[in-house]
């Protein structure tokens, strides 16, 4: 999976795709949060939907699974917590980005640290493309309750920069 990403043409697919986001996180962060917010609930209340289901068809089948039904109303709860409160639902989201941050921000430093030892051309892009991600990433873990729409702009900023170095890069990798 990971040589996926690692591949030339999928890192300028995955390049455009985090250009794009950073434009709509950057322009409307507002909307990207309660959208954010009510994909997550729409998915919550049908996942925990389903296991409601299968708790009565259970039940009825003679089988005990008071797990099904715990897990199936804790679901319904976080849906509507979703959708009736998305501040506090998205209060929680600049620490997750964070850690997404990290892990995007780490995956990336061995190539570019190679990249800068062989002192390739560019190499420098490949080290801001792994040290942004990773920096914001800590700063946001670190410090994740600020103002929402600001990390939402701020993230669709750094991806925007992430996109755009990766793209710098796999060009040079082109030629």
């Amino acid at each position: 999976m990971f040589d996926f990403f690692w591949n030339r043409k999928a890192t300028i697919w995955s390049s455009a795709i985090y250009i794009v986001i950073g434009l709509i996180l950057l322009f409307f962060p507002g909307i990207s949060g309660r959208i954010f917010c009510w994909g997550l609930g729409i998915v919550a209340l049908a996942y925990g939907a389903g296991r409601l289901v299968n708790w009565n068809r259970l039940k009825h089948a003679g089988y005990r699974a008071n797990g099904e039904a715990a897990l199936g109303a804790i679901l319904v709860l976080v849906a509507l917590v979703c959708f009736l409160r998305p501040v506090s639902v998205l209060s929680f989201l600049p620490m997750t980005l964070g850690f997404l941050l990290i892990l995007d921000g780490v995956g990336k430093l061995p190539l570019a640290l190679e990249a800068f030892q062989q002192k390739t051309p560019y190499s420098g892009m490949g080290l801001l493309s792994a040290a942004l991600p990773l920096l914001l990433g800590i700063v946001l873990v670190l410090n994740p309750f600020g103002a929402t729409k600001t990390v939402i702009s701020a993230f669709g900023v750094f991806l925007l920069l992430d996109g755009i170095s990766d793209l710098a890069r796999a060009h040079y990798w082109n030629r």
